[in-house]
């Protein structure tokens, strides 16, 4: 990568924050391979939970191998992985992925099935020797020996340790296949991912994701926050599966904001001069989202891997992702487009969209 970095002396500085949120990362793919297209941007730091985390280290390897071009293959090679996989979303190929958006997978029979599982049996019952489907593309595409010798280029994924409750980021040192797959273990999807003697479920409970860390790592920068787990919903959960599905993007956009918030308190008083501008003042925040398209979506589709309906996702993410650099691909280097220390007093605010800069 040592030309790649050469050439990249005079690009904008940006690091990256992925949410998970199972196929629907693959609206991140498209934001991620739009960032990618723009030349004028050096990504060097990513973190990514769950669908995040795969975006990540998809990413991170592609850059690493051969520069952005690779790291646009590296992902997408991914997503077309799992969209040969079988899966819910294979009694759906009639349909494009427009129309597959607006299926609710939860009233298929194939789900019901599923559904029936999850009720009655753990995922040690029904998966006792512990398959993950994502294991062998992660294998096949991402070297992860070239990932844990990189010194430069930052990188974490994190987990939850289903004993402690504690955050384990992994970053360049210690990521790993099993890394990955902790980060997006549902607990009732998948057993637990042992890791030197510890349990492991998705990050998304302690960190979606986590973001201190990577801050922490990397000089005077712009933070860009790719979100895709909903916020809004604009009718109350009554049954069982919409009442399960709203508690846990509760509890996955939770630990994001409490992130954001802790960070906002460090901005204020970066503000106040209480605490020095170089060293924690050095950032430019931003958010990349389609909460007006990603809302209208049920929860349920987030297992859908009909390419059809990843491919839609992609290129929703592209479009977005083009928009958002057509707006404020100038502001990159220059100044946040998020006001951050307004969420102290106005967090629900961000539930309809990020908080600009000059609201």
């Amino acid at each position: 990568m040592a030309d790649q970095r050469g050439k990249a002396q005079n690009r904008r500085k940006i690091a990256l924050a992925l949410q998970g949120g199972g196929s629907h990362g693959a609206f991140t793919w498209g934001v991620l391979d739009r960032l990618l297209q723009d030349e004028t941007i050096e990504i060097i730091g990513v973190t990514g939970t769950s669908a995040g985390a795969m975006n990540a280290v998809c990413l991170a390897d592609g850059l690493l191998r051969g520069g952005q071009e690779e790291a646009r293959q590296r992902l997408r090679q991914f997503w077309e992985a799992i969209g040969r996989m079988p899966g819910i979303g294979n009694t759906l190929w009639p349909m494009s992925g427009e129309v597959q958006a607006r299926v609710r997978l939860e009233q298929t029979p194939a789900f019901m099935v599923l559904e029936t599982m999850r009720r009655n049996f753990s995922p040690t019952d029904f998966n006792p020797m512990k398959f993950n489907p994502l294991r062998a593309p992660l294998l096949e595409l991402i070297d992860f020996d070239r990932l844990r010798a990189e010194k430069d280029f930052k990188l974490i994924v994190c987990a939850t340790n289903v004993l402690t409750a504690v955050r384990r980021n992994f970053d360049n040192k210690d990521i790993s296949v099993d890394a990955v797959l902790a980060s997006a273990c549902l607990p009732d999807l998948f057993p637990p991912v042992e890791i030197d003697g510890e349990y492991y479920w998705d990050g998304g409970f302690a960190g979606n994701p986590s973001m201190g860390n990577l801050l922490r790592r990397l000089p005077k920068h712009d933070f860009l926050i790719v979100r895709i787990d909903p916020i809004i919903r604009k009718e109350l959960p009554r049954t069982a599966r919409d009442i399960h599905d709203r508690v846990t993007e509760l509890s996955f956009n939770t630990t994001f904001f409490m992130e954001l918030i802790a960070i906002a308190v460090l901005q204020m008083l970066v503000e106040e001069g209480e605490l020095d501008r170089d060293r924690f003042g050095r950032f430019n925040f931003h958010c990349i989202e389609a909460s007006s398209h990603l809302e209208k979506i049920a929860p349920s589709t987030k297992l859908n891997n009909s390419f059809a309906f990843l491919d839609f996702l992609f290129n929703l993410g592209r479009d977005t992702a083009d928009g958002w650099l057509t707006r404020h691909g100038a502001d990159l280097g220059q100044r946040s487009t998020i006001d951050l220390m307004k969420l102290i007093d106005r967090t629900t605010e961000l539930g309809y969209k990020p908080v600009p800069v000059d609201a």
